[in-house]
């Protein structure tokens, strides 16, 4: 399971045409890769996540079904209607977080529903390794919309949430410090942004805040 905060924006994306173009963005994401975006408020089973975070003082419930997306396999719970701007999440934010998320789909492909729940479970250093990976989908989608990168430390910090100790956030840090450098020099690491940005490329340019 993968619970993201909302994703860094930029310039806010605005208009039917906007709208439209992200709402064929999450078709085309979730029919390459078989996937389903879900309403989280709707879901019995997020409403059962929510609770138990809660009570073990882990995350609020609210905020859980509110300002978080959550993976579970192929399922994408998501707490806004893409394409429409409701509930603090900027279009941009609902494109981003969808990359992010299908990266994590990615690596249940890769490496398997056994060890990549294992990890991610059971392990707060493979956590935030797997987070640290699909944060970097977020950097190259930045990099692409802006021709900026985004700050490696920030990203990192991140896993404060995910119930990662100091020394994962660190090491997590360093990766992604590492990454930074690939995508300043126009580096497309994760297969999940590679196909992303070919769409975006050929359907959504005016995107693109830089030439």
């Amino acid at each position: 399971m993968n619970a993201e905060p909302k994703a860094i924006g930029h310039a806010p994306l605005a208009g039917t045409e906007a709208s439209e173009l992200v709402r064929a963005f999450w078709d085309f994401m979730t029919h390459e890769y078989g996937t389903r975006a879900i309403a989280k408020a709707n879901a019995v089973e997020m409403k059962l996540a929510a609770q138990a975070l809660g009570l073990m003082g882990v995350l609020d419930a609210e905020a859980f079904l509110r300002d978080y997306t959550t993976t579970i396999g192929r399922r994408i719970y998501v707490p806004f209607e893409p394409g429409r701007e409701d509930g603090g999440w900027s279009l941009w934010g609902q494109l981003a977080v969808c990359v992010h998320e299908h990266q994590h789909v990615e690596q249940l492909d890769r490496d398997g529903w056994l060890k990549f729940a294992g990890k991610y479970l059971l392990s707060s250093a493979g956590r935030a390794a797997y987070e640290a990976e699909a944060y970097r989908c977020d950097m190259e989608l930045h990099f692409w919309r802006t021709g900026e990168v985004l700050d490696p430390k920030s990203l990192a910090a991140k896993l404060k949430h995910y119930a990662c100790t100091s020394t994962d956030i660190e090491v997590a840090g360093k990766a992604l410090t590492m990454s930074a450098a690939t995508v300043r020099r126009g580096g497309i690491v994760n297969r999940a942004s590679q196909k992303a940005i070919a769409w975006l490329n050929v359907h959504a340019p005016t995107f693109k805040e830089h030439a």
